[in-house]
Order: C-alpha cells, then structure tokens, then sequence
C-alpha cells in the first residue's frame, strides 16, 4: 500500500516537473523570438512583466534578461538602473562574466573606454582564474565577442574582419546574424577595405531593417561614406 502509494506520488511528481519544463521552455522561446528573430525590444519587455514570465524566472533573472532589451533600445536612462540593481547582486562567476560583457559593450557605447577596458580585464580575469574547464567551454563564444569589442572600439584593430564575415554566414537568427555582420563592416573599415566594408554592410542592413540601427547603415551604403560606422557600438 505504501508503495502503491509512493509510485503514485512520484508519478504526479514527474508529471509537474515535465509540465514545468514545457511551459518554462516555451516561455523562453516567445521571449527569444521576440528579441533576437523580431527585434521587438518592447514586446520583450511587456512579455517579460507577464505572470507566465515571473512564475518562471526570478526576480535577478529577469533584470539580467531586460539588459539585452534596453540596449537594443538605446536606453541608457534604464541600462544604468539594470546594471546597477545586476551589480548588487551576488553572482555566480558565470553570471557576472555575462554581466560584464554587456556592461562592457554599453561602456563602449557611451565612449568610456577606460570604464571599458577596466571590464575586459575583470571578464579576462574570471574567465581565466573563476571557471572550471566546462565553465570556459560554455563561455568562450562569450569571451569571443568580448575579444571583438576590445579589438574594434578599444584596440582599434580590424584583425577579426575575415572571421566575423564567416561565423555571421552561419548565425540563423536575424539580429545576431546582422550585428556580426556590421561588426565585420567595421573591422573592414579599421583595415582600409572600403569594398569588403561596404559587402558587410549590404549582408548586414537586411538583417537589421527592424531595429534602431538600421537608418544609419543605409545612409551609410546611399553615401558610400563609412566614417560614421564606429559611430554604432553594437
């Protein structure tokens, strides 16, 4: 009886578990399809305060999520009270790696390299001393983009160019496809390849049409003039 019992317990169990997963999951799906495949940065945000969202992820989660969508916004005003209320959190190594990288892309943003270059070191740091073997393997396509940042808008080095042109052939998602892109477009222009620059920045403007990006990189390819293309810290 007490078995029987049991087996029935664990068998509701089980079921709660796997229709948390699912619904968990599919909550994830609609945020990610909303932000990186529509570029709906206000959709994301509104989905994100639903009752599904908060019953699924954590307060300190969902201030971790909301940071991707103020900057496709451009808000600075809100970008400062994310980091701030991020940074007040005690985070895992992992966490905090994720943190600085975005933290690293909005100092760029706002030229404050020395704020910038103070958070590549700190992401080196953990990255090298923080994470366990795993740990890194997970995080280096992280550390990758952060090594891009460094070199376009700090070490002002296009060394990355042929790179970023082949892994954006291979990015699915529209936004993260364009962004890689752009970033190609810009490495060009640090190498004096005017051609390549202007080929990146014809792959990346479809990819783009739907966000704040977009009005620059097409005055940009109407004038066939590109010193503005740093101008963009994507």
């Amino acid at each position: 009886m007490k078995w029987r019992l049991f087996a029935i317990l664990l068998i509701i169990g089980l079921a709660l578990y796997l229709a948390w997963t699912f619904f968990s999951q599919r909550e994830a799906a609609v945020l990610s399809i909303l932000l990186y495949r529509n570029g709906d940065a206000d959709g994301f945000l509104k989905e994100l305060n639903t009752a599904s969202a908060k019953f699924f992820f954590s307060k300190k989660l969902r201030v971790l999520m909301a940071i991707d969508a103020y900057m496709m916004k451009n808000d600075d005003e809100a970008l400062a009270k994310q980091f701030e209320k991020a940074d007040a959190y005690r985070l895992r190594a992992a966490d905090r790696l994720l943190v600085l990288q975005k933290e690293l892309t909005w100092h760029v943003g706002r030229n404050e390299i020395d704020l910038a270059k103070k958070d590549f070191e700190e992401m080196s740091k953990i990255y090298d001393h923080d994470l366990s073997k795993k740990q890194k393997k997970t995080h280096e396509e992280m550390m990758r983009e952060a090594d891009y940042t460094n070199a376009i808008h700090i070490e002002k080095d296009g060394k990355y160019a042929h790179e970023l042109m082949d892994r954006a052939k291979n990015i699915k998602d529209d936004i993260p496809c364009g962004v890689t892109y752009y970033k190609a477009a810009q490495s060009y222009y640090l190498k004096g390849d005017k051609k390549q620059c202007q080929l990146a920045l014809e792959k990346a403007e479809p990819k783009l049409r739907k966000t704040s990006y977009h009005d620059l990189i097409q005055k940009m390819l109407d004038t066939k003039n590109y010193d503005q293309i740093l101008s963009m810290k994507i």
